[in-house]
């Protein structure tokens, strides 16, 4: 009987050893996958008019006066912001003597309406003079040319330039400006797709930092569905907008920064627009966005009303 016992005991022993060395060898896995509770609301953009030519790949868009709207090329364009107005005229054209337009792709704009100028288009995941630069508000500016603040930055994971292709998620197309930081949101190009967006959060100053890791949210298995291309953020309300080709994502209701703890509304466009790369928030429930020019015309001007 004490041979018996004694095999049991030490039977159990190895069976509890083992299911504890399985827990602790299991990595934790972040609780981002989409929420149960997702609304999906269809939105139909309407076309209010064109992008004028100047703009053909309108990348970015901020206004800080109401009716003027603030837009650029991407990568291979003049080191220049133009401003527009809703019937698709350029009202003045401004640019930034000290910077360069490696690939320019988004505009935020802060609480004092200074403009930040992202340069952190990175297709391959090769650069290293990823830079933002700011600007005082456009407005105030009298004549066509401004002198840019810096503020330069690398990813604090990023260690290889270009990471394996399963890794290459360190383009960026999309920023917004909260709380004296600048919030930044990949643009997933790994091989095979991810489907994550990841955001970033670095000081909305003027120096070299490092962008710290913030979270990631898996936007989708497509490139069309998982992409981001632009961002916004309502001032009012705090929603957070998130842009890609067949859907607008907005965050509500989330704890200081979290985004991606909030209330998450899917909106589907219908029909699907053309390559849509900037928007931004026109009151809490209006948004305004621009499409790159197609083959035979310019690129749309759309307004989206959000239920």
């Amino acid at each position: 009987m004490k041979k018996i016992f004694l095999f049991c005991l030490t039977g159990l022993f190895v069976l509890n050893f083992s299911i504890w060395a399985c827990e602790k060898e299991t990595p934790d896995v972040p609780d981002d996958n989409p929420k149960e509770d997702t609304l999906k609301i269809q939105i139909v953009p309407k076309i209010i008019g064109f992008v004028p030519y100047e703009v053909s790949e309108s990348s970015g868009m901020v206004m800080t006066t109401p009716g003027k709207i603030w837009s650029h090329n991407d990568s291979g364009g003049k080191n220049e912001l133009y401003c527009i107005d809703f019937n698709g005229h350029v009202l003045k054209t401004l640019a930034i003597s000290n910077a360069t337009n490696v690939d320019w792709e988004e505009l935020a704009a802060d609480n004092q309406k200074r403009v930040y100028i992202g340069d952190f288009g990175n297709n391959n995941n090769v650069r290293k003079d990823l830079v933002i630069y700011r600007i005082p508000d456009p407005e105030t500016i009298s004549g066509n040319d401004v002198e840019a603040e810096s503020i330069f930055f690398s990813f604090e994971d990023q260690i290889a330039f270009p990471p394996p292709s399963s890794e290459r998620n360190f383009d960026v197309e999309a920023m917004v400006w909260k709380s004296d930081s600048l919030f930044l949101f990949t643009k997933d190009r790994s091989s095979p797709l991810t489907g994550y967006t990841k955001m970033y959060k670095l000081p909305a100053s003027p120096g070299t930092h490092i962008a710290r890791s913030a979270g990631r949210f898996y936007m989708g298995n497509t490139t069309t569905a998982a992409r981001v291309t632009a961002a916004d953020i309502d001032p009012q309300s705090g929603d957070l907008a998130l842009l890609v080709q067949e859907r607008l994502i907005v965050f509500r209701n989330y704890p200081g920064n979290q985004f991606f703890d909030g209330k998450v509304t899917e909106y589907p466009f219908v029909p699907t627009p053309g390559q849509v790369e900037a928007i931004f928030f026109s009151g809490a429930k209006t948004l305004y966005m621009t499409e790159e020019i197609a083959s035979v015309e310019n690129g749309k001007l759309y307004e989206l009303t959000l239920p």
